[in-house]
């Protein structure tokens, strides 16, 4: 149905309707809503937060810097803060225009992004982007689920690579008031790589570097297949509604067990709302979705970390 479905939203659009297709006890269901009218986004509540975000993503750089510098690494704080700053915002942009850019193909009505400061060290919470009108079908649903962590993922792996460039090889000694945090796999392959070191050493890391492992730590999150987090948008379009219902709560409980607690208990708490799904929930996704669902279990497995109980 899904040529004859295309057809027929097309026509009903300047009625004010948006078709929604089901399947209902082994039989199709065509159903009517009312078109929400569309957005009317307050772009300076988008730049007075991305202002923000870019202030307290700073002030984290610059703290992390001032610590390098006393333990004599780095001279230049400011340019450690900025470079943070501008790492991180870089990568959660990719992630964010990424769904923008899919949603405008795909006729979604979608904000700016929203993004989220937060106090250092991290500096952010990462950012969103507020949907009005469902993915047209399950291939658009994926693509638009897929997009972000792709694009954020990409976007990391040039940050990540300056980060261990400017990294320190150093003695475990002398590192008093230094935090250990456990590395997502790929941040251990490029060290290996383009740092390597003796097993009694350590690296510690550029500020740049930990921007990276925050971008990679936001896409881990956001793949989780829970709720309306990005993988949850992929597993709805592979599995459909009964089998997201299920996953979600493994989802929450992955998030409880990598660490993540708060995220955990916002999945269950905005379970109650349901995942609306696509306007066309009945054409199967196509094959090349399904690849795409694997890159992002490789994404995921690359990008996922647990963190010690009480971090």
């Amino acid at each position: 149905p899904g040529a004859r479905f295309v057809d027929l939203r097309r026509r009903l659009e300047p009625l004010g309707f948006l078709p929604l297709l089901r399947r209902r006890g082994g039989r199709l269901a065509l159903l009517l809503l009312p078109k929400p009218p569309r957005g009317r986004w307050a772009w300076q509540v988008n730049l007075l937060l991305l202002l923000a975000t870019v202030a307290t993503t700073f002030v984290a750089g610059y703290l992390q810097s001032r610590a390098l510098m006393r333990a004599g690494f780095l001279d230049a704080p400011v340019a450690g803060g900025a470079l943070f700053s501008a790492s991180v915002m870089f990568i959660l942009g990719a992630h964010e225009m990424g769904h923008k850019l899919v949603a405008i193909r795909r006729g979604i009505d979608a904000s700016l992004p929203y993004f989220l400061p937060m106090l250092p060290p991290v500096g952010t919470m990462g950012a969103v982007i507020v949907t009005r009108t469902p993915a047209p079908d399950r291939d658009s649903l994926m693509d638009l689920g897929a997009s972000g962590p792709v694009a954020g993922f990409l976007a990391a792996i040039p940050v990540l690579l300056y980060g261990i460039s400017q990294s320190y090889v150093v003695t475990p000694t002398g590192l008093e008031g230094f935090l250990a945090i456990p590395d997502p796999l790929l941040i251990r392959w490029l060290v290996d790589w383009l740092l390597p070191h003796p097993p009694d050493a350590v690296v510690l890391g550029h500020p740049v570097l930990f921007a990276g492992w925050i971008g990679l730590i936001v896409t881990s999150i956001n793949l989780l297949p829970a709720g309306m987090l990005d993988g949850g948008h992929a597993v709805r379009a592979l599995f459909g509604p009964r089998v997201h219902q299920v996953v979600s709560y493994a989802g929450a409980a992955l998030a409880a067990v990598m660490g993540f607690l708060p995220m955990a208990l916002l999945i269950l708490l905005l379970m109650r709302r349901g995942h609306v799904g696509p306007l066309d929930d009945v054409t199967p996704v196509s094959r090349s979705r399904w690849l795409v669902g694997g890159v992002l279990v490789v994404i995921f497995l690359l990008s996922a970390v647990r963190l010690p109980m009480g971090w």
